[in-house]
């Protein structure tokens, strides 16, 4: 049996690509490189966009489950309820900005009034100023619209998933839950 060896200067399991003196390899790397690490730049956003917005719908469920049942109420300790709803929200696992929440907590008798708010000022591309400014205190039996909105980090300033960017580095996303509170007695906020 006889062993082949190969020359001496190609050990190497790249010699090919770095003794190659034609560019061919390069020019192709380079067009194809720079996409593809561009796409790959992108669904990271997208994905941690995705997660924040995901985390930020539970944290909004969390507060207005203890809203539906009545503990909210329940547990009023004389501070402002907007602060113990937002603090409420920013219990656990978050992926969104907690100083910059706002909540907006509007009741209604009916699903017929609805009465929300637009957070996003378009023309300033920033929080809305009136947005978060209203928590009416929901009573037993009411129709109950919690609508939350916070910042996330954009680190790709040229994409937009969310159509509401907030100077050049923040998304907004937004969370909403409506519901018909549970027939608890008459409650307070404060």
């Amino acid at each position: 049996m006889t062993l082949i060896s190969r020359p001496p200067n190609q050990r190497q399991p790249c010699w090919g690509f770095w003794s190659h003196k034609g560019g061919a390899t390069a020019i192709e790397f380079g067009l194809v490189g720079l996409p593809f690490v561009l796409l790959l730049l992108v669904i990271l956003e997208a994905s941690l966009l995705l997660t924040a917005q995901l985390t930020f719908n539970n944290a909004v469920d969390r507060g207005a489950r203890q809203v539906l049942t009545g503990n909210f109420q329940e547990k009023s300790d004389g501070t402002d309820p907007a602060v113990r709803l937002r603090k409420s929200i920013c219990e656990g696992f978050v992926m969104f900005s907690c100083a910059d929440l706002k909540v907006e907590v509007t009741t209604s008798p009916t699903y017929r009034t609805p009465s929300a708010t637009n957070p996003y000022d378009a023309d300033k591309k920033a929080m809305a100023e009136g947005f978060g400014n209203r928590f009416d205190c929901p009573n037993g039996d009411e129709i109950v619209s919690i609508r939350a909105a916070t910042t996330v980090s954009a680190y790709l300033p040229m994409v937009d998933f969310t159509g509401s960017k907030i100077g050049t580095d923040k998304q907004l996303i937004l969370a909403t839950a409506v519901f018909r509170s549970e027939p608890f007695g008459p409650g307070r906020c404060q």
